[in-house]
C-alpha cells in the first residue's frame, strides 16, 4: 500500500513538474524581479527549460495523435444495446490539423528567436514572433473553452488527446505569456533611452511608457500573421478559414457546428468477453446459446461461461481478492470493449485470453467437486452463489 502511494505521488509530480514550472516562470516574469548574469547559471538555466520545452512539445504531438484516432463530427456513434455505454468519442478537433501544427511549429520557433532579445531581432522579425506567440495563446483559451474538463472520460483516445493538448498548451502558454512580458520589459527600457521627432512616433512612445500594457497592442499585428500564413496554407491546399474551422468541424464540443446524429446501437454492454461471443467470427469463437446478464439476453460462448464461473469461484471463497480484481476490471475492462469494433479484433481478444481460459478451467477442475454444473449455469436463471459439493 506504501509503495503503491509514493509511486502515484511520484507520477504527480512529474505531471506537476511542466505546467508548475511554466506557470512560476510566467509569475517570476511579472514581479520584475533581477536576472543573474552568471553566464553558467544561465546556461543551466536554459538547458534546464530546453528539457522542459521538449516535454510540452511531446505531450502536444500525443495530443495531435491521439486526435486524429477521435470519430470525425458528424458520424454516428456506436452504442452498446443494454447499457448505452459508447465505443468511442467524438474528436475534439477536426481532421483539418495542418493549420494548427504549422502555427505550433512556428510559435515554438518564435520562442527562441525572442529568448535572444529583441535587439538582436529586426522590427519586423520582432513584431510576427510576438504575433506567433499571441496566436498560441489565444488557440489555447479557446481550446479550453472548446473542450472543458466533461469528455475525458468519452473514450481512452479522446480524453488522452483532450488531457495532453490541454496539459501541453496550458503550460506552453504560461512561457510564452512570460516571454511576451520580458519582452515588453526590454523593449519599455528601450524605449525610454529613446526620443522621437516625429509627434505621432513619440505620441506613442507615450502611451507605451504609460500605459505598460503593450501586449495589448500585439493584438493589431495578429490580423498580417493570420494572412501571411494562411496564403502558404492556401498554396499548400488548406481551406483559408481552417484554423477556425478545426473547432466548428466537430460535433458534441462547444463551438462544434456538426449536430450529432443518432447513434448506431451494437450488442453487447460493453463487457470484453460478452463483445468477444457477440462481435467475432462464429466458427473462432463458438457461441453455445443466449444468457441473461442485467435482466438482458445475451450471446454467451465456452470462455465466457468459464471466466464467470472463475469469478464466481472467487466471490465464494475470496471475496476481498474478488472485490479488488472487479473493480480492475470495471476499470480497464469496459475501455478495452470499446476497441473491439470488428470480427478481427474480437478474434484476436479470444485468443489472447485463451491461456487464462485455460488457468481458470485448472482452478475450477482443482477446487470445485462438479465443476461443469458451475460451468453451465452462469448466465443462467440457475445461476446461484453457492454450488454444493
Amino acid at each position: 500500500m506504501y509503495a503503491d502511494r509514493l509511486f502515484s505521488i511520484l507520477i504527480l509530480m512529474l505531471f506537476s513538474a511542466l505546467p508548475i514550472y511554466s506557470f512560476l516562470k510566467m509569475i517570476q516574469s511579472f514581479r520584475n524581479e533581477k536576472t543573474t548574469s552568471n553566464e553558467d547559471v544561465i546556461a543551466k538555466g536554459n538547458l534546464f527549460e530546453t528539457f522542459i520545452l521538449l516535454g510540452i512539445f511531446t505531450f502536444i504531438l500525443l495530443g495531435f495523435f491521439f486526435n486524429i484516432h477521435g470519430l470525425p463530427g458528424g458520424d454516428p456513434l456506436r452504442v452498446y444495446e443494454l447499457t448505452g455505454m459508447p465505443l468511442e468519442g467524438y474528436a475534439p478537433l477536426s481532421s483539418d490539423l495542418f493549420t494548427v501544427f504549422v502555427f505550433f511549429i512556428l510559435g515554438w520557433i518564435a520562442y527562441w528567436l525572442l529568448s535572444d532579445g529583441m535587439g538582436k531581432l529586426s522590427p519586423i522579425l520582432y513584431v510576427v514572433s510576438s504575433s506567433l506567440l499571441l496566436v498560441n495563446i489565444l488557440f489555447t483559451l479557446v481550446y479550453f473553452t472548446h473542450t472543458g474538463f466533461s469528455h475525458y472520460g468519452d473514450s481512452i483516445s479522446v480524453g488522452a488527446s483532450v488531457f495532453f493538448l490541454q496539459y501541453g498548451y496550458g503550460s506552453l502558454s504560461f512561457l510564452y505569456i512570460a516571454k511576451l512580458n520580458d519582452s515588453l520589459r526590454e523593449f519599455l527600457i528601450d524605449q525610454r533611452e529613446k526620443s522621437y521627432s516625429n509627434r505621432f512616433l513619440r505620441f506613442l512612445s507615450q502611451i507605451s511608457l504609460n500605459y505598460e500594457r503593450i501586449p495589448v497592442a500585439g493584438m493589431l499585428f495578429l490580423l498580417p500573421v493570420f494572412v501571411l500564413v494562411q496564403l502558404i496554407l492556401v498554396l499548400l491546399g488548406q481551406r483559408p478559414d481552417s484554423f477556425i474551422q478545426v473547432f466548428l468541424d466537430t460535433s458534441s464540443y462547444t463551438y462544434s457546428k456538426i449536430p450529432a446524429p443518432p447513434p448506431e446501437i451494437v450488442p453487447g454492454d460493453g463487457h470484453y468477453l460478452c463483445t468477444v461471443s457477440a462481435v467475432g467470427h462464429k466458427r473462432l469463437v463458438k457461441p453455445l446459446r443466449s444468457g441473461i446478464r442485467n435482466g438482458e439476453r445475451i450471446v454467451v460462448n465456452r470462455q465466457l461461461l468459464i471466466a464467470n464461473a472463475f469469478e464466481n469461484i472467487l466471490e465464494e471463497y475470496t471475496p476481498n481478492l474478488h472485490k479488488r480484481i472487479r473493480h480492475f476490471y470495471d476499470t480497464y475492462g469496459y475501455p478495452v470493449s470499446r476497441h473491439i469494433k470488428t470480427k478481427r479484433s474480437a478474434d484476436i481478444v479470444y485468443l489472447l485470453m485463451k491461456p487464462l481460459e485455460w488457468f481458470f478451467l485448472l482452478v475450477l477442475y482443482t477446487i470445485d467437486a462438479k465443476p461443469e454444473n458451475r460451468i453451465h449455469m452462469q448466465y443462467s436463471e440457475l445461476r446461484v452463489v453457492h454450488i454444493p459439493k
